[in-house]
């Protein structure tokens, strides 16, 4: 099928970009706003395009559509191929957004002197996602200062100073909001913020303004612009009040506009930064998910693109400034022409290409920082490895790059509030465990979007909570109002801005209000409102109702049963936030510990829900040991599984794929819902749980020979090798290059085709050529060989044919630029691959024991396929592993699949009944066994297959679904006898792939030595590595100033045509002048490079020689 449209199959062939153009247009006015305006549009270059977007190709796309395109039939998109390859976004933690978080740390007390370790932080976060973060320092006097970041440095500013510059306002108004928090009532009693030191610290800020002569608005705008006109672009030349204006505007409080709610919200903060000094309230926790957002993908991207725009912007007024400046007579500002000429000197392109390579490498290229705290590791090759590899990518949470290098653990815990959003099994076990996390399958993030797919008006959504806010009793902000604190009204906040404030006694009223509205479907307000209600309390967090709507926040559904029964069964989208501030029942088969005292509102729509979609394909997991439910998280993404339904079309530099899948027998109701069906990752084998040889021990396990025969886990590995004849050459070469078959070569015609190629389906062992190019320019002919050290197949060849705009050259392929070649490698089970149970069980398989010689079942007469020793299980408790043995054989002989969701007991059926607990899960599968004749408990008696005779005990035996992991002997084992060596310490060299050896590191000479092996460890690490003999001069010890003398004189038998005699060697020492004393000595050749090092540094090195060192 020929067609215009670039499709994402195509990129990854060709490994090219799935890109666009973008085009905008850019206008250009001088002066004034009334001069006339020029427009003209640019080319910003290709820009990346994510898979299934609106601009992609495959939007809107069916399975059979997506089939055609030569894609998965359930592709879903969400990634970027760039240079063939595909590149996810690795969703990286944020603080929260338009929230004011007290915190204590060590690093605020070192910013200068008199500074303390408190402080309360805001990150403003603008609609197109920019932020700005602002912190309010507490000072050992009583004051506090505004810091914010203009250009990498931190800025500080006296509060009081911003306050009396963002709106006319005097001091009494200033005192009497910061102390409303405090009254002489309120002294003893609950909740109660604020002492008598509020007075004197509010005094001592005011006092710090007047101490600069500073009393009106219009001073205070002077003085922060006298300050700050150095540091701003491009305000230069404009006015101190001018520059103040695009201070407060771009750098405080930037998520507000009205200058009025900026005031409000640095009193709120002032208020809670005293509150956090006089210990009313504890800071907040910045690792808990409670005061945590995500990065998208679009989100970081529209940042970047704003940046780069702006540089692109600023220095095209500075090009056209200069030429104003310059009043030359050849350029007309109102002349397009003119404008693009000068406009050439900063390509548009650059920024397409930015954006790209930042997609490519993950870094960030930027000097302000974009206010993240990295700038690197935002983007990770998504491997398809399996099913459940790849869908992890997408739903993988990383704290942050910063992170990894902490001594400190506890931004690695896991923390109660990541209940139902983060899962507490899907982590890592290694380095970046509890920094790499995986979002539960109930939890998702907001968007600009809502459930039908709409953009939302935030605007309208804010109005309309706002009515139903004063409706309940809110009494809205307004200038020169003064409103009370806590403990008598609590302040409103909604995304971040200070919209009034209700009585204590009210809140708890109006948050049952909206979460009525969010449940009900007629309502304006969004159903994934977050309405965090923090209640009064003696020294906990600072109280107030903190609404929030905006993206990109985490919500996951439960039920609120507080509300009467109804057609959408009261499910309510909730946060992290307002969530430790909720009473959610949980189902644990009784009352979840509770009291009338507490009485539960909202209850979880099941157990599982705090699981990852990939913790919950593990079966009974509740009877599991927690590390082994973490092990098989990573393990199941280690598998070597079903990867692509569209492997054909793949050109990927490697894929695993797994030949003879199944399906499990016993599974959770996950598999049901996600498909995994479609991709599956194992085989239902028939595991015996006996010590019957002895390559069983330490996690071995014995595979039946005949079932490896008859497919058993049968895989293949397909490696693609990609020829580019256009990069290879130059651009003037370029056609010169072609693939074509070397006629004269005979040798090379059984393995290449005509066109250069090689024939699908043929067998290449290592050193045979499979590709020949013929270069017309030089007329000499390039012959690919085969490297490695197993045969290969050609699984099938693909050629560029799309840039060929020749029909005739279509056919006869005379000038094709790139071929893809892919082969394919047997990896059938062998000693040393690894498997796994779903269990976190792992073994490697030890010995391929013959059909014959395995024991088999006095009743069926069956064979296991598979060995595992007893001892795999009482320390490790993976008792699940038992559960789907006993289950999977009753599900076998009834011919049905077993449920094995974990914590099945604990949920309710829908009449209402629980599950009787008499009756456990061996009894349930019990009853089944003994219908058909089994043995009550799994058990089976079990004949020797090399004696005949019966095992003298019950053998546990039945049906487990095992995987296979990538981990194989034939990709890891390396051996060398001789091979290539290091060319400046003469070692050999380290690789597989190179033919390297095998490292003889500290820990191995020290185990020679403790063993007294001195002529082995001389074996090793001299005789059979560097084994070097030196003439060394035993008069100055030296061995870098000894030289061989060549012979002046021709030798009387050479003039005659005679062979040479084996005349002695003579070497000389340039120190000495004299070849006495000359000696030869065997030593490591990494001596003499080190005695030359240390040379270079001017030290000198001296061998002392006696008879028993001398050759």
């Amino acid at each position: 099928m020929i067609h215009d449209m670039l499709l994402p199959f195509e990129c990854r062939q060709a490994k090219i970009s799935y890109s666009g153009k973008l085009m905008a247009d850019v206008e250009f006015q001088y002066l004034d706003a009334n001069s006339p305006v020029v427009r003209e549009r640019f080319n910003f270059g290709q820009f990346p395009i994510m898979l299934k977007s609106k601009r992609c190709h495959l939007q809107d796309a069916g399975p059979q559509k997506l089939k055609s395109f030569k894609e998965e039939a359930a592709e879903m998109g969400g990634y970027f191929i760039l240079n063939g390859l595909e590149r996810v976004f690795r969703s990286v933690i944020l603080p929260k957004q338009n929230y004011p978080m007290s915190m204590v740390r060590n690093s605020f007390r070192d910013r200068r002197e008199g500074y303390t370790d408190k402080a309360v932080v805001i990150r403003c976060v603008r609609k197109d996602q920019s932020s700005v973060s602002v912190k309010l320092y507490y000072l050992r006097n009583g004051s506090a200062r505004l810091g914010f970041w203009i250009q990498g440095k931190e800025y500080l500013l006296p509060v009081g100073i911003v306050l009396k510059a963002l709106v006319d306002t005097n001091d009494h108004e200033i005192y009497e909001n910061l102390t409303s928090c405090y009254g002489e009532k309120y002294v003893k009693e609950k909740g109660a913020v604020g002492s008598q030191l509020v007075g004197e610290r509010a005094k001592i800020i005011l006092d710090e303004v007047r101490d600069l002569s500073l009393f009106t608005r219009f001073q205070c705008l002077q003085h922060i612009g006298e300050h700050f006109q150095p540091v701003m672009d491009g305000l230069r030349k404009e006015s101190y009040h001018v520059v103040a204006e695009a201070v407060l505007r771009d750098y405080i409080c930037v998520h507000l506009d009205d200058n009025y709610d900026k005031f409000n919200l640095l009193i709120f903060m002032v208020q809670k930064l005293f509150s956090l000094i006089d210990q009313t309230s504890v800071p907040d926790n910045p690792d808990s998910l409670q005061n945590q957002e995500i990065l998208l993908t679009g989100h970081l991207i529209t940042v970047y693109l704003k940046e780069k725009l702006e540089d692109w912007l600023q220095k095209a007024k500075k090009l056209i400034q200069d030429e104003i400046d310059k009043e030359s007579k050849t350029f007309d500002f109102f002349s397009l022409a003119h404008i693009k000429k000068v406009m050439e000197k900063i390509p548009s392109k650059q920024i397409g290409a930015s954006v790209e390579t930042m997609l490519k490498t993950g870094r960030l290229v930027t000097q302000t920082g974009l206010d993240l705290q990295q700038r690197a590791g935002y983007t990770v090759q998504a491997e398809r490895l399996n099913y459940l590899r790849f869908l992890s990518f997408f739903r993988a949470v990383h704290r942050g790059a910063s992170f990894a290098g902490l001594r400190t653990t506890s931004v690695r815990k896991l923390l109660p509030e990541s209940w139902g959003f983060l899962c507490p099994v899907h982590t890592p076990d290694g380095e970046p465990c509890g920094l790499l996390n995986h979002m539960t399958s109930n939890c998702r993030v907001t968007s600009y979007y809502d459930s039908q797919g709409k953009i939302r008006d935030f605007s309208k959504i804010r109005m309309s909570i706002l009515s139903v806010l004063i409706g309940v009793g809110m009494m809205p902000s307004l200038p020169k109002l003064v409103k009370s604190g806590p403990p008598a009204v609590l302040s409103v906040l909604l995304d971040g801005r200070v919209v009034g404030a209700i009585p204590s006694s009210e809140v708890e009223k109006a948050v049952a209000h909206l979460r009525r509205l969010k449940v009900s479907a007629a309502s304006l307000i969004p159903d994934d409102l977050e309405v965090g209600y923090v209640p009064l309390s003696m020294g906990g967090t600072y109280p107030g109702l903190y609404l929030f709507t905006s993206p990109p926040r985490f919500v996951r559904p439960v039920k609120n049963i507080s509300l009467p029964p109804e057609e959408s069964q009261n499910i309510e989208l909730i946060g992290p936030f307002e969530q430790v501030f909720m009473e959610i029942r949980c189902p644990d088969g009784g009352d979840g510990g509770r009291n009338n005292a507490f009485p539960a509102t909202h209850e979880e729509i099941h157990p599982t829900g705090m699981l990852s979609v990939v913790a919950n394909l593990t079966p009974y997991s509740d009877h599991n040991q927690s590390p082994r439910n973490m092990y098989q998280c990573q393990m199941a993404k280690q598998t070597m599984g079903f990867s692509l339904q569209a492997i054909r079309f793949r050109a990927d530099q490697k894929l695993y794929h797994l030949q003879t899948p199944q399906t499990p027998i016993v599974r959770t109701s996950t598999y049901t819902k996600y498909n995994i069906d479609e991709y599956p990752t194992g085989t239902n084998a028939i595991v015996a749980v006996l010590a019957y040889t002895g390559y069983d021990m330490e996690d071995a396990m014995i595979l039946n020979k005949s079932s490896v025969d008859r497919g058993l886990c049968h895989g293949q590995i397909y490696q693609t090798e990609t020829i580019d004849l256009s990069t290879e050459s130059n651009k003037s070469d370029r056609g010169q290059r072609m693939f074509k078959r070397n006629k004269d070569a005979k040798s090379i015609h059984s393995s290449i085709d005509s066109d250069g190629l090689p024939y699908v389906g043929q067998t290449i062992y290592p050193g045979e050529p499979f590709c020949s190019i013929y270069d017309k320019t030089e007329n000499k002919w390039q012959t690919n060989r085969r490297k490695g050290s197993e045969p290969v197949i050609v699984d099938y060849v693909a050629v560029d044919m799309k840039n060929n705009k020749n029909l005739l050259q279509k056919l006869i392929c005379l000038s094709l630029l790139q071929a893809n070649i892919r082969f394919r490698h047997t990896r059938n089970p062998i000693i040393g691959d690894k498997f796994s149970s779903r269990h976190g069980q792992k073994g490697v398989c030890s010995q391929l024991w013959p059909d014959i010689d395995m024991p088999f079942s006095s009743v069926t007469g069956m064979r296991p396929d598979l060995i595992i020793n007893p001892h795999a299980f009482p320390s490790r408790m993976t008792i699940a592993m038992l559960l789907e043995s006993i289950a999977a054989k009753g599900g076998s002989l009834r011919g049905k699949f077993m449920d094995a969701t974990p914590f099945a007991k604990s949920v309710k059926k829908a009449n209402g009944e629980t599950k009787s607990e008499s009756k456990s899960l061996v009894d349930e599968f019990g009853e089944t066994l003994k219908s058909y004749g089994f043995n009550y408990h799994g058990v089976e008696v079990l004949y020797s297959g090399v004696y005949g005779t019966e095992l003298t005990c019950e053998i546990f035996i039945g049906p487990v679904y095992y995987q296979r992991l990538r981990h194989m002997v034939s990709d890891k084992f390396q051996v060398r006898s001789t091979g290539p060596t290091d060319q400046i310490t003469r070692q050999p060299i380290k690789g597989r792939k190179r033919g390297g050896g095998i490292r003889f590191g500290e820990m191995e000479r020290d185990a020679m030595l403790a063993h007294g092996a001195a002529y082995l460890l001389h074996d090793r690490l001299h005789t059979c590595s560097d084994y070097h003999i030196a003439d060394v001069c035993s008069l100055c010890g030296s061995i870098l100033t000894t030289t061989f003398i060549q012979p002046q004189r021709r030798a009387v038998r050479e003039i005659g045509g005679l062979p040479p005699p084996r005349a002695p060697k003579k070497v000389i020492c340039r120190a000495c002048q004299s070849s006495k004393g000359m000696e030869t000595v065997a030593m490591p050749y990494v001596f003499r490079y080190l005695a030359a090092e240390l040379a270079a540094m001017n030290i000198k090195m001296t061998l002392e020689l006696s008879n028993g060192a001398a050759a």
